[in-house]
């Protein structure tokens, strides 16, 4: 053999390790830079006075929640807020770039090593048909129960099937709620079937936007069966903000709020019925109301006003009794700003009064009652609970919204001490500023609820026409809250509710550990099987353990390449499992080498010759072995979920670094070896 055989694998052996330097850079590098990171972030919080997961966390969402909570805080000197605000700013802009380009090209951690929150959400398309119905009524809702019974107790049968079956043997045709008049139950169960599938397709894109933009690094979002989704979040601290975040169907209305007199007839009806008496009639009531005046409830100064974006209204905490007797409903009420109220401890009882049927019975069609969003504190020093009384169709939905962004309010708006407290700004689209136009111009003095999951954020009066198709929803607690409902409205409602059927939290420590006794483990494995290597096969067994060694640098090489190009490669416990399996199959294909060219030797062939017919008819069988396993870590990768599929990764990428540096490598020095003199024995 001459030299100048040499050189062609010796530029590719060099170019492939360089190839692997170039890719396990970025994690070397964004680990020194992770380290100072969390000094950092741990004397921040130690400065603060506030959790090493919290400032971990708000340092890479708002920009401005770390910087708010510093300023809030009044314990600390002016000097101190200084370098505390030097050291955020550095993180959070030339650090922070930094990690980010880093981030993406480094080994990507999963879940069971980096922590956090591995959920499983079921997309309740019941409630899906709920809204899907053309009419509801209780034969409908007795059908929907069942369905949702059938589905709860067996969750593997077929949405599709339950559906007809319960129909059916109700002897209900699916065309009396869905579909068209007379279309048959096939027609009907096709759109029904289409439209849940659509559903869950677009609660998975909602999801990805929503954790997108919650800043969560490297989530795993996937469809599991025919209504699952999983959901995997590296490095979330706040699983009840997470939850929140998730589970949220963010359906944004706007609804008018309806006309004080009829509110008032609602509720003395209400407490007539409660009292055994006969409900009156709206003629009866403007009669009544004329010759005495209102008896039941104290006149409601609705002095709301509203800007030109969205409103205001006037601050009067006063409480006022509505009901001068001991009447069964109206009693627990309060006026507040010219609102119906309930005190927090009477809560329980309204909603109860709300949910008896006989309560309802005084409902009219067409309107409904929703509570405010968050309690309102009042002049006694208690916390009241707002309570509206709305049409039940909306004026306007999220479907019309173009953007939702954090401001900080000017105090115009509908409530004055919100001036420099965080608000969400809301943006229409060309259709809905039309439709806003239309209801503001046709509605002046009228109040406009702005209803967000069928809870009323605020409820200003239309004071005059507004065009620009701009509004704006205030009561956030603090900048956090505001970004939290400001990404829910952007990414969008979710079709339907989502449930959480399985959640599993991992701790960083956890991970820390978990990576800490893996890569114990690996490297004693590894050195033992040199150890072994080096005895039984002298020097040819210390060359296949330098082999080995390069076999787990382009393992890991070969992971932050798949994983920096898109291809979902992650690290996780089990695949750190695979690679100490595959430092088992690293060495396997040597020893049939070896064994073979000790075969050889033994025939009286030469060394080179022996060394030349031990490669060449080992080879066929080092193939064989690592393709069959090859194709069973493909299966695997392409079928399995979470930790089975980190398992794959490593597997199949040192399978394929085993045949680089079995075959090649070892090959390349055994010749490079034998070509620099001759050789008679071989230490093997």
């Amino acid at each position: 053999m001459k030299p100048r055989k040499l050189a062609p694998r010796a530029i590719i052996i060099t170019l492939v390790l360089l190839a692997g330097l170039f890719y396990l850079y970025p994690t070397f590098r964004y680990s020194q830079l992770k380290t100072r990171e969390e000094a950092e972030a741990q004397v921040i919080a130690q400065k603060m006075g506030v959790s090493f997961p919290f400032v971990i966390e708000a340092l890479y969402r708002e920009d401005a929640v770390l910087l708010d909570k510093l300023n809030s805080l009044t314990d600390l000197d002016a000097s101190t807020k200084a370098d505390i605000g030097s050291r955020i700013t550095k993180i959070q802009t030339l650090h922070r770039d930094q990690m980010a380009g880093l981030r993406k090209k480094a080994i990507k951690q999963g879940l069971d090593l980096q922590g956090g929150m591995h959920l499983v959400l079921e997309v309740d398309v019941v409630q899906l048909m709920r809204n899907l119905a053309r009419q509801r009524d209780a034969r409908l809702d007795k059908l929907l129960g069942t369905i949702q019974q059938q589905l709860n107790d067996d969750a593997t049968r077929d949405f599709e099937t339950v559906v007809v079956d319960v129909f059916d043997a109700e002897d209900v045709k699916l065309s009396q709620y869905y579909g068209e008049a007379g279309e048959s139950n096939t027609t009907v169960i096709s759109m029904i079937t289409k439209q849940a599938d659509d559903a869950i397709n677009r609660s998975l894109e909602i999801l990805r936007n929503r954790i997108d933009q919650f800043g969560v690094s490297e989530p795993t979002i996937q469809k599991q069966g025919s209504r699952r989704i999983v959901l995997e979040l590296p490095g979330i601290q706040d699983q009840s903000r997470a939850r929140d975040l998730i589970g949220r169907t963010a359906l944004l209305e706007f609804k008018l709020v309806a006309d004080q007199e009829k509110t008032q007839l609602i509720l003395k009806n209400i407490d007539r019925v409660l009292a055994g008496s006969s409900p009156i009639s709206p003629t009866t009531e403007a009669q009544a109301t004329a010759a005495n005046g209102s008896d039941t409830v104290a006149a409601m100064d609705l002095t709301a006003e509203m800007n030109a974006e969205a409103g205001a209204s006037t601050t009067d905490t006063s409480a006022i009794a509505m009901e001068s007797g001991a009447t069964p409903f109206s009693g627990l009420l309060r006026g507040i700003r010219g609102d119906v109220a309930v005190p927090t401890e009477s809560m329980r009882q309204v909603r109860d009064y709300l949910a008896n049927p006989m309560v309802q019975s005084q409902i009219p069609d067409g309107v409904q009652f929703l509570w405010g969003a968050k309690a309102e504190p009042a002049g006694d020093g208690k916390e009241y609970n707002l309570l509206y009384l709305v049409k039940t169709n909306s004026e306007l939905t999220g479907a019309a919204l173009s953007d939702a962004r954090v401001d900080i309010g000017g105090g115009g708006g509908n409530d004055p001490n919100a001036a420099g407290q965080p608000v969400v700004s809301l943006s229409l689209n060309r259709d809905g500023a039309r439709t806003f136009s239309r209801v503001t111009g046709a509605n002046i003095q009228k109040r406009l609820a702005i209803v967000l999951d069928d809870k009323i954020y605020m409820a200003p009066v239309i004071r005059s026409k507004i065009p620009n198709g701009r509004a704006v929803i205030e009561g956030s607690a603090d900048v956090e809250e505001a970004n939290d409902l400001a990404i829910v409205l952007r990414a969008g409602a979710l079709p339907t509710s989502v449930v959480i059927e399985e959640e599993r939290t991992v701790g960083p420590s956890l991970g820390r550990d978990s990576i800490r006794k893996g890569t114990t483990s690996a490297l004693i494995g590894a050195l033992l099987t040199i150890f072994f290597m080096s005895i039984y096969y002298r020097w040819s067994g210390t060359m296949a353990g330098f082999a080995m060694l390069l076999n787990l640098f382009l393992l890991m090489a070969g992971v932050a390449f798949f994983g920096a190009s898109g291809l979902g490669a992650s690290l996780t416990l089990p695949g750190m499992a695979g690679i100490a399996l595959t430092i088992g199959m690293a060495v396997d294909a040597n020893v049939l080498i070896f064994e073979r060219i000790r075969e050889e030797l033994e025939t009286g062939k030469s060394v080179f010759h022996a060394v030349s017919a031990g490669y060449d008819r080992a080879f066929v069988t080092i193939l064989d072995s690592n393709l069959t396993t090859m194709i069973a870590g493909l299966v695997l990768l392409q079928f399995g979920t979470g930790p089975v599929r980190g398992f794959a990764v490593t597997l199949c990428v040192g399978l394929l670094a085993n045949l680089f540096t079995s075959v090649t490598i070892t090959r390349f020095l055994y010749d490079w070896y034998l070509t620099r003199k001759n050789i008679t024995t071989l230490s093997i």
